[in-house]
């Protein structure tokens, strides 16, 4: 078994958490599993791309073309990191847009939610959701990196249990916001559960 992930979003969005609670569930299912970051400008909202790989690995970098499962917090970051996608690969798009300077002051622009998602749908299937409308019902933006968690449980199959997931939110995330995240974790899950066609 081998899983490829790529998880990328701006900074500040939790994409390094995002990527230690996977990482924690699966080697709590006694899974084998590497992991690296490469980030830039993190601090100031710059791109950030980290790596998990679980099962038969032995680099913690993802090959381009071989992503399992691209999990974009931010949506115009999924396009930015196209190159690790193939007809194999789900993608799992939080829709709510984090606009850069460089598209305030005019420089560039913003391409619409629509055509982030037909780009990317010549390459692979596409779930994309408001994920950060669901943390904030959760009760804190800052859990939309956790929400997206739940929903991709519920998209793609994990080598690990939903209680696995749960104890690493808790391992990984500091005690006095397990409850916030833990709810975050269950609504990212059924939004999409309770909108999947019978049979799926």
């Amino acid at each position: 078994m081998k899983l490829n992930i790529v998880i990328v979003g701006v900074g500040g969005q939790g994409a390094l958490t995002t990527a230690a609670i996977l990482a924690r569930a699966a080697m709590k299912a006694e899974n084998n599993v590497l992991t690296a970051e490469t980030h830039g400008m993190a601090q100031r909202g710059g791109s950030v791309e980290v790596h998990v790989r679980i099962g038969e690995v032995y680099s913690p970098l993802v090959p381009e073309g071989d992503a399992d499962l691209l999990i974009a917090l931010e949506p115009v970051e999924a396009l930015r990191y196209a190159k690790y996608l193939s007809e194999k690969s789900i993608v799992v798009l939080n829709t709510r847009k984090i606009i850069p300077p460089s598209v305030t002051t005019g420089i560039a622009r913003y391409p619409e939610i629509e055509e982030i998602i037909s780009d990317i749908s010549k390459i692979c299937k596409v779930h994309a959701l408001n994920i950060t409308e669901i943390a904030e019902k959760a009760g804190s933006i800052q859990a939309t990196n956790v929400a997206i968690i739940g929903a991709t449980f519920a998209i793609y199959p994990m080598p690990f249990s939903y209680e696995d997931l749960e104890w690493a939110v808790k391992y990984v995330i500091p005690e006095n916001l397990h409850e916030i995240n833990l709810k975050a974790l269950r609504m990212g899950y059924e939004k999409v559960k309770l909108n999947q066609p019978a049979g799926e």
